[in-house]
């Protein structure tokens, strides 16, 4: 294919030009617009930015900061009119960085880089504020880090050290929150900011801590033990309940299908610790639990009345004493035995811990349309499934009751003809819109741009005349053959008069043309 030569390429473009109607003129320079107007709207459309939140519910002081700051740093932005500030979606971390280490925001006072700075002379007393102002400094800083949080003040009461135990003053800390927009401190995180202050203050205790809320003005105070252990109960309640529906539910949804039932449960607990010590005594079995026996002997001699008075006869006592001879002897015995008994008998201790379930309540509401016939016995079916999904014991007192009802049907809203176009419309509009261009302006100018066919040897053809072709009378009835001789006779200028019909709209306009062609 040989080069193609500007001032060629420009003069056949006149050409074209030269040879379309007023009308196709229009049409050409209204398409060229129209492409150059899709050309710039889909640029915009692909390379505008995707904004992204910066901050919202700032005051009007802060929010001037940072736009100016982003004034400075020539960032785009965009201001809502609730106050928020948008930049490019990209940009978001990196620009929250740079605000907060700048500390255009939530400024929570100087920190220990009070003592990055030597200063001399300083007397024991400014220390000591440097440290406090610091130490507030550092504690408001990681608060900050809470979510939710959006400035926070914390002062400290640090009393004098003493030597005296008596006189020692307890130091107590305060902390002002100031939370954003819709959020809330949970009880974990009062908590939390409660050990954190009193962590990093010696000698604090956390009672001594006080919480403020900026914006009601409430203590945020932490519940006490009772409540805690009756919210901790409530929450155990619940969750018993929560598992026992969803247990039923499941199984009737696997029965009945989905969504044919729904369950409610009540479950009634007891959190009292009991304990319960029994004794069980046996009457007909006795065990002997001790025995003592005694046993005494005894032996004694007689002696005999009578004797000799007076000095004599207390010598012939001495003098008998001497002698041995045979006397009269007592001997005593006793013996005793004593048994002790006791029934036999059984010790229990029974404890009970906190949670035990008194009584368990079941509803359950069943599609009637899943029943069909012979509802009564399908309903019976239901109720012992659901009792022995839940552990139904009637000694306790349960409850299981099960409704059929029809449902109601839930309205389906079909998308009408407006929702399928504002969908289909964007893309189906450029599809159009291509088409439209490539037909009324691409094509013709390429076929404007085709260089010529390279010219061949022509055979020798007989040039007979339109007129004796073909009889006067019928030239305006046989169109197809007048054409066909004009192609024989003079192929050049038939060319033309093919190129000048693709370039016409209407009938009239082409058979003048086949007129002056004849």
């Amino acid at each position: 294919m040989p080069p193609l030569n500007p001032r060629e390429v420009l003069s056949k473009l006149k050409e074209s030009w030269e040879n379309l109607s007023r009308k196709q003129k229009v049409l050409l320079v209204g398409s060229v617009l129209g492409l150059t107007f899709l050309i710039i709207l889909g640029v915009w459309l692909f390379t505008k930015p995707s904004w992204g939140l910066l901050y919202r519910g700032l005051d009007e002081a802060l929010t001037g900061q940072v736009v100016q700051y982003l004034k400075e740093k020539k960032v785009p932005y965009k201001v809502a009119p609730d106050g928020a500030i948008y930049v490019p979606e990209e940009k978001v971390p990196e620009l929250r960085m740079e605000i907060a280490s700048k500390g255009l925001l939530g400024a929570t006072g100087p920190g220990f880089e009070l003592f990055d700075r030597d200063k001399l002379a300083m007397t024991e007393f400014q220390e000591k504020v440097a440290y406090q102002r610091a130490l507030e400094g550092e504690l408001a800083r990681t608060i900050m880090g809470i979510k939710g949080v959006k400035s926070v003040r914390v002062h400290l009461a640090m009393p004098k050290e003493s030597l005296f135990i008596e006189e020692e003053k307890p130091a107590k800390a305060s902390v002002l929150i100031e939370l954003k927009p819709g959020q809330t401190l949970t009880k974990d995180q009062i908590k939390g900011i409660v050990n954190l202050v009193s962590g990093a203050v010696p000698g604090l205790d956390p009672r001594n801590i006080t919480i403020i809320d900026a914006s009601s003005g409430k203590h945020l105070n932490l519940p006490d033990e009772e409540e805690q252990m009756s919210l901790s109960q409530l929450a155990y309640k619940r969750k018993v309940e929560m598992d026992l529906k969803n247990k039923v539910e499941e199984l009737l949804n696997s029965a009945l299908g989905m969504g044919k039932a729904q369950a409610q449960v009540s479950v009634d607990m007891s959190f009292d610790r009991e304990s319960l010590q029994e004794e069980v005594y046996d009457p007909e079995g006795s065990v002997v639990v001790s025995e003592d026996i005694e046993e005494e002997t005894r032996q004694s001699r007689i002696k005999e009345e009578g004797g000799v008075p007076g000095v004599k006869g207390a010598l012939v006592e001495k003098f008998e004493a001497t002698e041995t001879s045979p006397q009269a002897r007592e001997s005593y015995s006793r013996k005793r035995i004593v048994r002790n008994y006791e029934l036999s008998k059984r010790v229990r201790t029974l404890e009970t811990s906190p949670g035990v379930i008194k009584k368990i309540s079941v509803a359950v509401v069943v599609n009637k349309s899943a029943l069909g016939n012979n509802t009564t016995a399908k309903i019976e079916w239901i109720e012992n499934l659901v009792k022995g999904a839940v552990g139904y014991n009637p000694d306790r007192g349960d409850e299981v009751k099960v409704e059929a009802k029809e449902f109601p049907k839930p309205e389906v809203v079909k998308p009408g003809i407006m929702d399928y176009v504002a969908k289909f419309a964007l893309p189906i509009g450029l599809l159009l819109a291509v088409v439209l261009i490539y037909f009324l302006i691409v094509r013709p100018i390429l076929k404007g741009l085709k260089p010529a066919p390279a010219p061949t040897e022509e055979i020798a053809v007989a040039k007979v005349p339109v007129e004796e072709v073909l009889p006067p009378e019928e030239e305006e009835l046989m169109p197809r053959e007048i054409a066909l001789g004009i192609i024989r006779s003079q192929p050049e200028r038939a060319a033309a008069l093919i190129k000048k019909w693709l370039l016409e709209e209407t009938l009239e306009e082409r058979k003048k043309a086949l007129a002056e062609a004849r």
